[in-house]
């Protein structure tokens, strides 16, 4: 199992190696979301508003978390229908899906590469916030930090590995991921407290799994809560994440049924 991931890792990586212009594509937005985040601190000023200072700390902190962690749900809900997309139109699909290894773990597999890179742009995201920017983190729990990461990725994997039976069905990309995360962007307190919101709006809010996560990896790394402490956003996004996975388990293994009966794996 673990040689197959690190082949996937492998082939993913010296695919994107072949064009470095996107590395360092990648590398100058992350830099210039920091310096965005920092001049808008700098605006906000020493005193930043009742929401943010409930956290101990000041605006460019409180947004350099939001975001730093915000590319795990993107990457969990895109990626595999994106990885299966790219299989298609480049014809290695039905290739694929005809050798010993499950089709489930294909799909997994092909996401590996992904979240290894976005681990390493979360982390320099992180550290160049501290080191350069003078962000602080001084009082992180490591424990409650890793516990949401994983299951940011968990939660989300299942909407994405949802979507990516959607898109090898339809044979094109499926808007739902987009519009959940262009909603949890906007009301899960990535870069502003939820607080701010229209009380109609906080509702919202709090019924994403996004603005539980954010707020569990906040009061972990600036206020170092427990694990237990943190239980209540911790159950939250369990639950979405024990309902999404097994759902799109069993709706992948329907479509590769109907895709199987077909013979339409080749398409796209």
């Amino acid at each position: 199992m673990l040689d197959k991931a690190k082949a996937f890792i492998r082939r993913d990586f010296l695919f994107q190696w072949s064009y470095k212009f996107g590395f360092i594509y990648q590398l100058g937005y992350l830099v210039s979301s920091i310096v965005t985040l920092f001049f808008v601190g700098r605006m906000i000023g020493t005193t930043p508003p009742k929401a943010i200072a409930a956290y101990h700390t000041d605006y460019f902190t409180f947004a350099l978390i939001g975001m730093a962690f915000l590319d795990y749900m993107w990457v969990s809900m895109r990626t595999f229908s994106q990885q299966i997309r790219m299989a298609q139109f480049m014809g290695t699909l039905e290739a694929m899906l005809v050798t010993p290894t499950h089709p489930f773990a294909i799909i997994l597999y092909s996401a590996a590469y992904t979240y290894v890179w976005t681990t390493l742009r979360s982390v320099i995201y992180l550290v160049l916030g501290v080191t350069v920017f003078g962000a602080s983190l001084g009082n992180v729990n490591v424990a409650s930090m890793i516990l949401f990461v994983g299951l940011i990725v968990l939660t989300f994997s299942g909407i994405g590995l949802a979507s990516a039976a959607v898109t090898l069905y339809l044979k094109q990309a499926d808007p739902l991921t987009a519009l959940l995360g262009g909603v949890s962007f906007l009301f899960a307190g990535i870069v502003y407290p939820v607080q701010s919101l229209p009380p109609i709006l906080q509702k919202v809010a709090w019924a994403l799994p996004m603005t539980h996560a954010v707020e569990g990896l906040r009061q972990a790394l600036l206020m170092g809560r427990t694990p237990l402490e943190l239980a209540s956003h911790a159950a939250v996004l369990a639950a979405w994440g024990l309902i999404a996975f097994p759902m799109a388990f069993l709706l992948l293994r329907h479509v590769l049924k109907l895709l199987s009966k077909e013979g339409s794996f080749g398409a796209y």
